[in-house]
């Protein structure tokens, strides 16, 4: 009972992780709208810190179209992407994401505080399902979007596989449905939590 209640409070801790803000953002206090010369700023130099930083930037679809092309300009260059609080839609999601599915060393794709809906999710899983598309992400953040509150089982499976270490990744998988045959290598998984079970009650 005590490993089951564990697992369970380790599986909220990480769903709570999934869905909410980071809190370094909050302290950076990114949630306030940031002026558009701070997008020209970006677009004009090379990736921070080999990060695109749009983070507070309400984006139309005029300027959409110019991240589009900065990322694809700069694809060898930039291993994160910054896009929360950006008022981005699922429409205007899906203009961008030929552009970051192509960016061969971006890892982490922050998502959070958007207007995304959890029709995007479709697009996003099926994306995910071929390993040319996104090479080396392990993490993306939906957190505070419209009604996204849980991620499809697909969609982390395919985030896991990514990942260069099992376990790097803080995922709902560990404890999710179908642990044992979505994660390869993994044959030693089920036998120990069945010895776990059958421990001392």
């Amino acid at each position: 009972e005590g490993d089951s209640l564990g697992a369970m409070e380790k599986l909220c801790r990480q769903l709570t992780y999934h869905l909410s803000p980071h809190s370094q953002w909050r302290r950076q206090g990114i949630m306030k709208r940031k002026p558009q010369s701070c997008l020209k700023a970006v677009l004009m130099g090379k990736p921070q810190d080999n990060t695109v930083d749009l983070s507070g930037i309400p984006l139309t679809p005029k300027d959409v179209e110019r991240v589009t092309s900065y990322l694809e300009h700069s694809s060898e260059h930039i291993d994160t992407v910054e896009l929360c609080f950006t008022e981005l839609t699922d429409e205007l999601l899906l203009q961008l994401l030929p552009a970051l599915c192509g960016l061969p060393r971006l890892t982490t794709l922050a998502l959070n505080g958007n207007r995304l809906t959890k029709a995007i999710l479709r697009d996003l899983t099926e994306t995910l399902k071929d390993p040319k598309k996104f090479p080396s992400v392990t993490w993306i953040d939906l957190g505070n979007n419209v009604d996204i509150f849980s991620l499809p089982q697909p969609f982390l499976v395919s985030l896991k596989r990514r990942c260069p270490k099992q376990g790097n990744l803080p995922t709902i998988l560990e404890f999710g449905e179908g642990q044992v045959s979505d994660v390869e290598g993994q044959e030693g998984l089920g036998d120990s939590q069945e010895e776990l079970r059958a421990g001392p009650g």
